[in-house]
């Protein structure tokens, strides 16, 4: 038997069946990106923890690492939190903003343990006090580590994170977190950094739907003062 002509409905259907097909791909793209994040996450409790005991054990004050592993546990629960929200349609109070140079000292330090003795990170922040910028905190952190992790698998033996601000001619300020790294440049020739990187250095999925969520733009870094390469993110902030 032929089938009959679709009708109105059945292309409505059709849409229908599409949106949820496409919806649920992308809430697992989303889940699976969390979960890599969470695990991140919880190794560097682990680490911290590690640290606190092993304090204890040779009578040093485990307080310094266990006030980390109590931020590392915060962060946790906030990346849950925030993505959880997003995938309800929760939606965020205009009033919420956080200062982001703490954000991203904080990513920095939880992700010393992970990146290893032969890479230094170095922060250079120059932003106008009172600085803040709308949204959801957790996704500035999370960017920020992912930065990080992507430049330290690059990197030869250093990397660069950079805040800075910039105002457009229209007065919107937004704040500019630039990431760079020592290893080799995009298209030179020669030996790859000692840092063996996945197919995925800069996991450009989880980074691009983060500074979605920011309403920013990622940019190439144009001028990469370590020699190797290096990407910069522009999101709306409140500038004094």
């Amino acid at each position: 038997m032929m089938p009959g002509p679709q009708g109105a409905s059945g292309g409505e259907n059709g849409r229908s069946i599409m949106e949820v097909r496409e919806r649920m791909e992308a809430l697992g793209q989303v889940s699976a990106e969390l979960l890599h994040d969470l695990a991140d996450a919880a190794y560097s409790l682990e680490q911290r923890a590690r640290l606190a005991a092993e304090d204890a054990r040779h009578g040093r004050s485990p307080l310094p690492e266990l006030q980390r592993t109590v931020e590392a546990g915060t962060e946790m629960r906030a990346m849950l939190r925030d993505v959880m929200d997003v995938l309800r349609g929760a939606a965020l109070s205009p009033e919420v903003a956080y200062e982001p140079r703490g954000t991203v000292e904080r990513a920095v330090r939880r992700f010393l343990p992970l990146s290893g003795p032969q890479v230094e990170v170095r922060l250079v922040c120059d932003l106008p006090p009172g600085t803040v910028v709308p949204g959801r905190e957790s996704f500035l952190s999370r960017l920020t580590a992912n930065l990080l992790a992507g430049a330290a698998r690059r990197a030869r033996t250093r990397v660069l994170l950079e805040l800075r601000t910039e105002e457009e001619a229209d007065g919107r300020g937004f704040l500019v977190l630039g990431v760079e790294d020592d290893g080799r440049a995009p298209g030179e020739a020669g030996p790859p950094a000692r840092r063996v990187a996945g197919e995925d250095e800069w996991r450009p999925g989880v980074v691009a739907w983060l500074v979605s969520q920011m309403g920013g733009e990622v940019r190439q870094r144009l001028v990469c003062v370590l020699g190797g390469s290096g990407i910069e993110i522009r999101i709306p902030a409140n500038v004094p």
